[in-house]
């Protein structure tokens, strides 16, 4: 599909197409395309069928989404469920995403940056203490990198 949008090819009826996969392919093409943008925050919620992979749809919903707030529901999902490899373009981008500037006492958190970290603390795969990658996600954030930490912040 890579290929489609660097040749300019419409695909754009393949946003109602019965295959999610093909449709979710098609909406990344298209994620210009109201449809589009509607199905790629649709889809952020839930593992993306086979053949797409969750990269490139938390990539294309940080491009259409207006703001954090927008995809908080979601990105509290995808946080909830993403193994620690999601460092870097999965979970890792969605909490850079939802921290723009990096927490600070003076700067109280909103709900949904609460909402995030609260998945985050659910999630065992991200607190390996030896992990380094996931750590630093955190500190980039301005979070605590300890879990207990963590969840002493959001109550």
């Amino acid at each position: 599909m890579e290929s489609a949008r660097a040749r300019g090819v419409d695909l754009r009826d393949l946003l109602i197409d019965p295959d999610p996969a093909v449709r979710l392919q098609a909406a990344l093409v298209h994620e210009d395309d109201p449809r589009g943008r509607e199905l790629i925050l649709a889809a952020l919620a839930e593992p993306p069928p086979p053949g797409v992979h969750q990269f490139a749809l938390v990539a294309a919903a940080l491009r259409v989404a207006v703001d954090f707030d927008e995809i908080a529901t979601a990105a509290c999902q995808v946080a909830s469920r993403e193994s620690w490899a999601g460092f870097d373009d999965g979970w890792g981008a969605l909490v850079r995403f939802a921290f723009p500037k990096r927490y600070a006492t003076s700067r109280p958190l909103t709900e949904p940056q609460r909402a995030l970290v609260r998945a985050l603390v659910t999630n065992d795969e991200l607190w390996d203490p030896t992990n380094g990658s996931c750590a630093l996600v955190f500190k980039q954030a301005g979070l605590p990198s300890s879990r207990s930490a963590c969840r002493r912040l959001v109550g």
